[in-house]
């Protein structure tokens, strides 16, 4: 569904523009906000694209389908598969918003105009509204609600298990809590996860022309901070054979309060800046802290031991699948 709707868009648009160009227009002068050169966007604002990709690395309800992988052999398999995914959904996405840019909506509104100023996290919902039927733009609009869904069941059953096994049955069970206990206790979070996400999502919708861009900024905290504070860690785990705890739990620690302290201090995201709007997305710090903190970290105390280096070298060997 996901794959569908992010095809169809571009595709639909550049067939309409090749048969009346005067739709989605030509970069005329005046019409669009951006100006006459599609390429005007300044350093901050690419800095803050390609951020969004650092994400990818520490975000549970990605790494837990990797996790899922029945043999070692098929990780390299399932890294083609996900790559080539990546590449047709943002690369589709990226389509959808340069023909965004200059796009004429039906009733003559440029997009531009209509999504100013914060608006242009709707153009993919104002698009398919505008150019498609009403059923079918119902169909293509659903992909966004599959999106949502494949992210919050991942996101509630990821939550379930860390607390259930790192924390309520070693810390408060002692390792006597009962499969069936763990089951409902699992059970019980998932429920709780998902109202005060409800009421969480429930405070944009009083505003129904803000409430996509509300639970927006929220995606966007919560990537930044799962990305600051979890992907250094992975990716030093998975090719540094040094990477020790103690550098583990201090890239954590310093890529969560880096990016909370950058998004309260130098965004306007939450509120007004304290000191300053740089303009950079708090992930980009955050991560970057984090992952100098555990190298230097990792590096000043004790390496692992043979057990662990071990176990990194059977991990890292695709070639067995036991």
């Amino acid at each position: 569904m996901m794959l569908v709707a992010l095809l169809a868009v571009p595709i639909v648009m550049c067939a309409i523009g090749k048969n009346d160009t005067s739709y989605y227009g030509a970069f005329k002068d005046g019409v669009t906000a951006f100006g006459t050169n599609p390429f005007t966007a300044p350093w901050q604002e690419i800095v803050t694209g390609l951020g969004w990709g650092l994400g990818y690395f520490g975000m549970p309800h990605i790494l837990v389908r990797f996790m899922s992988i029945e043999k070692p052999s098929q990780i390299k398999k399932s890294a083609t598969v996900a790559i080539i995914w990546v590449i047709l959904t943002l690369g589709a996405a990226a389509v959808i918003a340069y023909l965004g840019r200059t796009f004429i909506m039906s009733d003559g509104t440029a997009l531009s105009e209509l999504l100013l100023p914060d608006g242009r996290k709707r153009i993919f919902i104002e698009i398919v509204s505008d150019i498609f039927p009403g059923f079918l733009a119902g169909i293509l609009l659903s992909a966004i609600i599959a999106a949502a869904m494949s992210t919050a069941d991942s996101q509630l059953l990821v939550a379930s298990s860390a607390f259930t096994s790192d924390i309520y049955k070693p810390l408060l069970r002692k390792e006597k809590a009962s499969d069936k206990e763990m089951l409902w206790i699992g059970r019980i979070v998932v429920l709780l996860v998902a109202v005060v996400a409800f009421f969480i999502a429930r405070q944009g919708l009083d505003n129904e022309k803000s409430w996509a861009a509300d639970i927006m900024n929220m995606v966007e905290n919560a990537w930044g901070l799962f990305g600051a504070s979890f992907g250094p860690v992975v990716i030093l785990s998975l090719f540094w054979k040094r990477f020790n705890y103690a550098g583990a739990v201090a890239g954590i620690i310093s890529g969560a309060v880096a990016d909370i302290a950058w998004l309260l201090l130098f965004t306007k995201t939450i509120a007004t800046p304290v000191i300053t709007d740089t303009g950079i997305y708090e992930i980009v710090p955050g991560f970057i802290i984090g992952l100098v903190v555990a190298v230097v970290v990792t590096l000043v105390t004790n390496a692992p031991g043979k057990e662990v280096e071990a176990i990194y070298a059977r991990a890292t060997d695709t070639s067995v699948d036991d």
